[in-house]
């Protein structure tokens, strides 16, 4: 199985900071966010990732790349901890990063369109968002394979449940009558006059597919007119989208989830961890905090900073 990691926004939430640097280069408690994404993957035993990317792609892939005059310098300085650490991030998994074409149309599934062709025919993926981060003892791509694995649906949807007046700011689930973990639809930010209907359950951006997820995508009759050079589809996968932007004109994931669970199985799983966002400045420095309160070599001296502040 294959991972994508969807890292295809514009970032317009940090500028100027993400003007040259991809905000998911940024770093959580000293490491960058794409790395967190990169380690659960790998934790699972998902070593062939597939980064898509609107630029600053060279900078992911140079992160995870071997860096010779580096590695001389930390072991000409003794500083083996380090130059095992590099070593370590450009052996842990084949990486690359795909450029999303500006001819398609903006939206969370379209990175899936872009990435297909480094897909393997047939096989399911693993497909997640990269502004979140989750900190939990098993990696969420791991408590996903298990369901995956169980269950054998079309697709396995990550969730977390949240308050009733929170409902409105995610994609909120409603469970088919009678069952505990199949989806019936998503709605995503629903009004006043829909959530009640719905459950507590939101999608929280990570997934499990099988290829069928495509055939939502864009039409199964499209979706046999696959073309196998990558670049020739990348050219035209613009034609292969049909009809089915949505809300803003963009082509959602929730939308094509919700068209897959009206033909298939797709299960929902409930995952362990802190899920946190990190989508923006404030975020972002919530999660950084959090995560280094989980780290043992700056926990000590950060809690007595914050309880230092005059607030």
């Amino acid at each position: 199985m294959k991972g994508i990691i969807t890292l295809a926004g514009y970032g317009t939430r940090f500028l100027p900071a993400s003007k040259a640097v991809p905000k998911e280069m940024f770093p959580i408690a000293g490491i960058p966010l794409i790395q967190y994404h990169v380690e659960s993957l790998v934790a699972a035993g998902i070593t062939e990732i597939i980064v898509v990317v609107r630029g600053g792609g060279e900078i992911i892939q140079s992160h995870f790349a071997p860096s010779p005059e580096l590695e001389r310098h930390l072991e000409k300085a003794g500083k083996t901890w380090l130059l095992e650490e590099v070593q370590r991030l450009s052996r842990m998994a084949h990486i690359i990063c795909v450029r999303q074409p500006e001819t398609l149309p903006y939206g969370n599934a379209v990175p899936a369109l872009t990435a297909r062709p480094w897909l393997t025919p047939g096989e399911p993926f693993y497909y997640m968002f990269g502004d979140d981060i989750i900190s939990s003892d098993v990696p969420v791509p791991k408590q996903m394979l298990d369901a995956f694995r169980k269950f054998q649906p079309a697709a396995v949807l990550a969730t977390q449940t949240v308050p009733d007046e929170e409902k409105h700011l995610y994609g909120c689930i409603e469970l088919k009558p009678g069952s505990d973990n199949v989806m019936a639809r998503i709605v995503e930010k629903p009004g006043p006059d829909v959530a009640p209907l719905l459950s507590n359950w939101v999608q929280v951006g990570h997934f499990i597919f099988t290829p069928e997820l495509f055939d939502v995508l864009h039409g199964a009759d499209e979706a046999d007119e696959y073309i196998d050079e990558a670049d020739e589809y990348i050219d035209e996968a613009d034609e292969y989208i049909g009809s089915e932007l949505g809300h803003g004109g963009e082509l959602w994931m929730a939308d094509a989830v919700g068209r897959l669970a009206a033909r298939s199985t797709v299960v929902v799983h409930p995952i362990q961890g802190l899920w946190m966002a990190a989508g923006d400045p404030l975020r972002q420095l919530k999660a950084s905090i959090e995560m280094a309160l989980r780290r043992d070599d700056m926990r000590d001296e950060l809690v007595a900073y914050l309880r230092s502040l005059e607030l």
